[in-house]
């Protein structure tokens, strides 16, 4: 019983010490709520041109995307095409009515 209870109760210390090592340390210069106003500006600045950015960078992967969609549809639509006009011209090549456009007897 106290095998288990003191192996238990390292278990727990190794725990609680890895832990705390594991953690990060907060930086105090750097929170937000103690920064003067001028450096606060900055910081917000900062934290705006950088959404900004990712929104620019969404923007452009976004219509990327839709102009490779729209190639694709295209392209799509242009074998479609070629294979009904293939399939067509394979119907009637050797149709003898005279609906065929030539007029032969």
């Amino acid at each position: 019983m106290k095998t288990s209870l003191l192996s238990l109760l390292a278990t727990g210390l190794l725990f609680v010490a890895t832990a705390a090592s594991a953690a990060p340390a907060f930086d105090h210069d750097k929170d937000p709520r103690r920064l003067s106003p001028i450096e606060r500006s900055r910081y917000e600045a900062a934290q705006r041109q950088q959404e900004q950015r990712r929104i620019a960078l969404e923007r452009a992967r976004y219509e990327a995307n839709q102009r490779r969609l729209e190639q694709d549809r295209a392209r799509l639509a242009a074998q479609r095409e070629a294979a009904e006009r293939a399939r067509w011209e394979a119907q009637h090549r050797n149709s003898r009515d005279r609906s065929y456009g030539y007029n032969r007897r």
